[in-house]
């Protein structure tokens, strides 16, 4: 893992021990350091779908930028441009061999 890393750290995630455990049963591995994101871009889909009321690509796709989802990594919402209006980057450092958290910058 870099010493930066996109999002927050796993442990401060909403419902992060209930994710983290749920992950580990079903896929028999530590959780992966883009999971959490990729679990929320699937359900900002699931919103959009439902918003949309359909699966057609073209109505999904038009509904994601008014996206409003309180996703495990946070409340997802979207620019004009497409880009998240909340981000966060987190720096890392190597102490004694083991990762740990310096500081989360939120953007």
């Amino acid at each position: 893992m870099p010493p930066l890393t996109v999002g927050v750290p796993k442990e401060s995630l909403s419902n992060g021990d209930a994710f983290l455990k749920n992950y580990q049963e079903r896929f028999k591995m530590p959780v992966e350091i883009y999971s959490p994101m990729a679990y929320d871009a699937v359900y900002v889909i699931v919103d959009a779908m439902k918003r949309a009321n359909s699966t057609d690509p073209a109505a999904i796709l038009a509904a994601i930028p008014n996206t409003d989802y309180a996703g495990l990594t946070g409340q997802i919402r979207f620019d004009a441009k497409g880009d998240l209006k909340q981000s966060a980057i987190t720096l890392n450092q190597y102490k004694d061999g083991k990762l740990m958290t310096l500081d989360v910058v939120k953007m």
